[in-house]
C-alpha cells in the first residue's frame, strides 16, 4: 500500500475515532433525559453521529480494499 493510501486510511480511522467520541458523550447525555421533547432531540442528535459514522466506515473499508 502506498504511504499516500496509508495516510488516507489513517486520517478516515482518526475521524471515525472522533465520531466514536460523539456517540459516546451523546449517550452519556442522553442518561440525563428529563422528558419526551428532550429524548426526542438526543435520540435525533445520536441517530444522526451513528449515520455519520456508519458512512465513514464505509468509506475506511472501500480504502483498505
Amino acid at each position: 500500500m502506498a504511504d499516500t493510501d496509508l495516510d488516507a486510511v489513517r486520517r478516515a480511522f482518526a475521524e471515525l475515532t472522533g465520531l466514536f467520541e460523539d456517540v459516546a458523550l451523546a449517550a452519556a447525555a442522553g442518561q440525563g433525559v428529563k422528558n419526551l421533547d428532550d429524548g426526542r432531540r438526543r435520540f435525533k442528535r445520536l441517530s444522526t453521529t451513528m449515520h455519520c459514522l456508519r458512512k465513514r466506515l464505509v468509506v475506511l473499508e472501500a480504502s483498505l480494499q
